[in-house]
């Protein structure tokens, strides 16, 4: 697929979209797919919803691939990773001189997927305000841009995903009912991995396959009592934590059969508290182990932040350049959103 405008928080995808390899051989994920087979080519919104790390955001891109939308633009676009004053303009656009630092007029993201579908990433983080204007968008096909009383036709398919329970939320008064009810007009449950375990040996077996490729390593097998722990496991980061797990470890292992044991030595955080035998060394140098231990603290605020990029970056205090660099080199809720969100 080739990627046009790499802007953040906007990804458009201009060619067709080809269905994306989903594994999913449990019971849970069969049912998933098999209503995805079946809403994908009705023209309904979507509203995706789950865990972080389930992989939300694949989901809606193979709902998308099951439309006669598939040819046209397929525009992802991140709630939460733009500030709440600039949701509306990058949403609807602006005309030039609209406010301070529009120098152009530009198109805004339904604009651009006119035609095609628009996945909304994060829906539970869009500004009450903008929640009014969506909804508008949904119910009449219109939107007007910052700065103009021009209105403009557009049809577009919306897919939100979220890890919230948008319905409690809307209970509580945090989220517009209404838009709710527009949103979720097919609502698909994404299965935490936990519910799911036996599709963890196919899951590792394929992520182990793609880094072995990308990292140039040959014969990389994943050893029966390796696929046992994982399986054991919980995965509370979900498909997202697997596949990060199966990086690092093909990383790290010089390819050939990866044992139990280096899952373990290669853990964020690990120490050996093995007494050191002379002319042994650490296999991870000093940079590996500190960057092993900065993913980990923003793991775990990315986590606390309930996948929040901007709160995540307020509590690190970094800037949101920043923490989106960092999230890309850790591969943490980024795409790797190939495969999970």
């Amino acid at each position: 697929m080739r990627i046009l405008e790499p802007i953040e928080p906007m990804e458009v995808v201009d060619q067709p979209v080809p269905a994306p390899n989903v594994v999913g051989e449990s019971a849970a994920m069969r049912e998933l797919l098999q209503t995805v087979a079946r809403v994908g080519p009705k023209d309904v919104t979507v509203l995706v919803r789950g865990e972080t790390g389930t992989g939300k955001e694949l989901i809606a891109s193979l709902v998308h691939a099951e439309s006669a939308r598939a040819a046209r633009p397929l525009v992802r676009f991140n709630c939460a990773a733009i500030p709440a004053e600039l949701a509306e303009s990058e949403l609807f656009g602006h005309a030039r001189g609209a406010f301070t630092g529009a120098d152009r007029a530009r198109d805004g993201f339904f604009s651009v997927a006119n035609g095609g579908t628009l996945v909304l990433d994060e829906i539970g983080e869009l500004p009450p305000s903008i929640q009014a204007k969506l909804l508008r968008v949904l119910q009449e096909g219109e939107i007007q841009q910052v700065g103009t009383s021009r209105i403009e036709r557009v049809d577009v398919r919306v897919i939100a995903c979220t890890n919230r329970d948008l319905a409690a939320e809307a209970r509580r008064g945090r989220f517009r009912i209404d838009l709710y009810y527009r949103l979720a007009v097919v609502e698909l449950i994404v299965p935490p991995l936990r519910e799911h375990r036996e599709d963890i040996p196919s899951l590792a077996v394929q992520f182990a396959e793609r880094y072995a490729r990308r990292f140039g390593e040959h014969d990389v097998r994943l050893s029966p009592a390796l696929i046992e722990a994982l399986c054991e496991r919980d995965w509370p980061g979900n498909v997202r934590e697997l596949e990060n797990t199966i990086a690092r470890l093909v990383a790290v292992s010089g390819g050939g059969e990866i044992d139990v044991g280096l899952l373990d030595r290669t853990r964020p955080g690990y120490v050996d508290a093995s007494p050191e035998k002379p002319g042994s060394r650490n296999k991870l140098s000093l940079r590996d182990q500190l960057a092993a231990y900065e993913r980990r603290i923003i793991a775990r605020t990315l986590a606390t932040a309930a996948g929040n990029r901007s709160r995540t970056a307020r509590l690190l205090g970094l800037s949101r350049s920043a923490l989106f660099d960092r999230l890309k080199k850790y591969e943490l809720g980024t795409e790797l959103d190939d495969a999970a969100a």
